[in-house]
């Protein structure tokens, strides 16, 4: 009796941990706009910066300052602009709203959502989330990195031109 027990308990962990393993971020353009509007109106860094497509986010960085050339040096730029989103989405204070989107509008590797979100006044607007089809899945890219850049080049240029 405990041997079957154990081996059904067993199992069960094995069916838990794969369920867990399959459980990453979303790969449907319109479930990645909710996870990252969500995501960024609730103060949740890890969640919003892990839709970002952060190797655009930097190629768009090093247009706009110059980054010293040496061995490493995309995965540092990556890197230090991964943290200075994270700290820009936990300053974020969190909004309570409810969300809604429309079907994605698939151009190839990119794709256009409308998100809505209604505060509890029952006021809405509209984010209209521009993705790329990346390696990693659909990614928060194109015109919706806009303001993600311009924070992103300011802070460098803070923290290392001292202006």
């Amino acid at each position: 009796m405990k041997i079957l027990i154990r081996a059904g308990l067993s199992t069960l962990v094995l069916c838990a941990l794969l369920a867990v393993a399959a459980c990453g971020p979303p790969n449907d353009p319109e479930l990645v706009a909710l996870a990252y509007v969500r995501a960024s109106n609730s103060g949740d860094a890890d969640g919003a910066v892990q839709l970002l497509d952060i190797e655009q986010i930097a190629t768009r960085v090093e247009q706009e300052i110059v980054v010293v050339d040496s061995s490493g040096r995309e995965d540092f730029l990556e890197d230090s602009i991964e943290t200075l989103l994270w700290g820009l989405f936990r300053e974020t204070p969190p909004v309570d709203y409810v969300y809604d989107a429309t079907p994605a509008e698939v151009d190839g590797d990119t794709a256009q959502v409308s998100v809505t979100r209604t505060d509890i006044d029952g006021k809405s607007d509209v984010v209209v989330v521009h993705l790329r089809d990346t390696e990693d899945g659909w990614r928060v890219s194109g015109e919706s990195l806009d303001d993600l850049v311009h924070i992103v080049v300011q802070r460098l240029q803070e923290r290392y031109q001292g202006g």
